[in-house]
């Protein structure tokens, strides 16, 4: 059902909530190969200094909470982009123990977006709902 789907994310400071004034942007492109219960991902963005990348539940302009973390660095910045691979053990708070199948039916949905944090704004400087 899912298999070879493709998502995307435009990441924007004005897809913020509040928006953020950069001059920042990126784009997340992700591929589900259900059959190996994984989804391929591809983060690139122009920030300087990123903290940290999220997937987050959340309609457009609605904060919620972290379901995948994309990057987690506590003291080295990291800049350009990254890549990687998401997997069921990967998904953390209300996703922690459901299946790629039930994330894929939240990004369908239009409730997930990808938060870059910056060690200018902690809260997020670029963010971008996934869509089909």
């Amino acid at each position: 059902m899912y298999e070879d789907q493709f998502f995307m994310a435009e990441l924007a400071g004005s897809q913020e909530a509040p928006p953020v004034h950069t001059d920042a942007d990126g784009t997340a492109l992700f591929h589900i190969n259900k059959r190996e219960k994984n989804i391929r991902f591809r983060l690139d963005v122009t920030v300087h200094a990123m903290k940290e990348a999220n997937i987050e539940l959340g309609s457009r302009r609605i904060s919620g909470p972290t379901v995948v973390k994309l990057l987690e660095i506590n003291s080295d910045e990291y800049n350009d982009g990254l890549e990687g691979l998401i997997r069921e053990a990967d998904f953390v708070g209300p996703l922690k123990g459901k299946s790629i199948t039930d994330f894929v039916d939240l990004m369908m949905s239009g409730k997930t977006y990808v938060n870059v944090h910056t060690k200018m704004y902690p809260n997020g400087e670029i963010r971008g709902q996934i869509r089909y």
